[in-house]
């Protein structure tokens, strides 16, 4: 019997220690949710810093552009910074970023603290990269990058006196010309442009914290010129990345048709029978005259290597290059040299091998442009260039894939919308 009591009376016991336990549970629930509201409530407000990661309450702010013969020191030394503070910061620099290449317009920010003393500088190198220096402690160096906003655009219309003309009466930035001419550089002639030509283009448009900096990639592009129509998709994968047409070869001839950035005035043209204007007799003209300011770059219009680098009589300072055992070229009346031409050099495509001048027999800065092919002169404006490497075969099927879709992009662009430029 008493065994059976001590039983009953350890189940009661036990009872009663359950029940307390849950009832302690139930009861500090709500207690700790007070507290945890208590605590978030408690939580400081984080302070507003800028797209640089600067706190922006604690300082003084001056934002200012890079004027001409303006350097970093120039520009500390103005707001205060002494000069052996700013000499460890060109120490610090090296290997980090070149301080040298601070250009007029360059925008750049100046942090002060309470005490009035400048603590920080931001240098924009560009609309999206910049470098921020501090020094209130340690000198710091760092490196960074606004993330840009991508979106697409369109544009087509129909060449009525230029393809410049007809793309700036929409509104759209002259990048774009500069962009579709280098897509077309091998392929159309942009010196014998038709009134009535047709152009499309699928493009990019860069925004940084909601500010328009420029044209970005063109994604597809077609031309219509004197009735033939080419289309060019841009496509990157693997080891490969350019413009294609439709079937996988490249828009990127084996030269460049004209070796500018630009396509400047042609003074006179290809001839086999011209009358000279200095020796004012009948000869013949085996280039291309392109007049454009003395000091313009000039570019390597293929790669090859160089065999000629020198001044030389009526040609003045003249460029050759040897792209391969067909095709050659001559630059004349140079300026001078760009740094590192010599016989013997390397060149990529693209590359600046001097600048026009007025060297030798030359009535006006330009430059002569001679193209030859098994050594014999051709004119390059009217050549037809071979194609250069096309698509490797691998990557067909996932390039198709995205030609259907820019195809389709292009097709919506159909002649009623296109603005006519008078």
């Amino acid at each position: 019997m008493l065994k059976k009591l001590l039983g009953i009376g350890l189940l009661l016991a036990l009872l009663i220690i359950t029940i307390t336990t849950f009832g302690k549970s139930e009861k500090t629930y709500p207690d700790e949710e007070m507290v945890t509201v208590q605590k978030l409530n408690e939580i400081p407000e984080l302070p507003a810093l800028d797209t640089y990661g600067m706190n922006v309450s604690d300082y003084d702010v001056t934002e200012d552009q890079i004027r001409r013969n303006e350097s970093l020191y120039v520009i500390l030394n103005r707001h205060g910074v002494g000069p052996e503070t700013i000499h460890n910061i060109q120490q610090q620099a090296r290997g980090k970023v070149n301080l040298n290449r601070m250009i007029p317009g360059q925008k750049y920010r100046i942090y002060k603290n309470d005490e009035e003393e400048a603590t920080t500088f931001v240098w924009h190198r560009s609309a999206t990269d910049y470098t921020t220096i501090s020094w209130e402690d340690d000198i710091a160096i760092e490196n960074g990058s606004i993330p840009e906003t991508i979106s697409v655009a369109s544009v087509s219309g129909t060449i009525r006196s230029s393809l410049a003309n007809a793309i700036q009466a929409q509104g759209v930035s002259q990048r774009l010309v500069v962009e579709l001419a280098n897509i077309y550089a091998w392929t159309v002639d942009f010196y014998g442009l038709r009134q009535g030509d047709n152009f499309k283009a699928i493009y990019e448009n860069r925004h940084v914290e909601d500010t328009y900096v420029g044209i970005g990639r063109i994604k597809a592009a077609e031309f219509e010129h004197r009735g033939h129509v080419r289309r060019a998709y841009y496509f990157e994968y693997g080891d490969q990345a350019g413009y294609f047409d439709a079937e996988g070869n490249s828009m990127r001839r084996a030269m460049m048709r004209v070796p500018f950035d630009y396509n400047p005035r042609i003074s006179s043209q290809f001839s086999h029978n011209r009358r000279h204007p200095i020796l004012n007799q009948n000869r013949p003209h085996y280039g291309t005259d392109y007049a454009a300011p003395t000091g313009t770059p000039i570019l390597a219009s293929g790669d090859g290597v160089i065999t000629e680098a020198q001044y030389r009589g009526g040609n003045g300072n003249i460029v050759q290059i040897r792209h391969n055992s067909v095709y050659r070229t001559a630059y004349l009346h140079m300026s001078r040299f760009a740094s590192g031409i010599r016989p013997g050099v390397r060149v990529q495509q693209g590359q600046v091998i001097g600048y026009v001048g007025q060297t030798g027999l030359a009535t006006g800065p330009h430059l002569c442009y001679r193209l030859y092919k098994n050594n014999t002169p051709i004119n390059s404006v009217t050549y037809d260039f071979p194609p250069s490497e096309g698509l490797n075969p691998d990557y067909m099927d996932q390039f198709l894939v995205r030609v259907e879709r820019l195809d389709a992009m292009l097709d919506e662009l159909d002649a009623s919308d296109r603005l006519a430029m008078n």
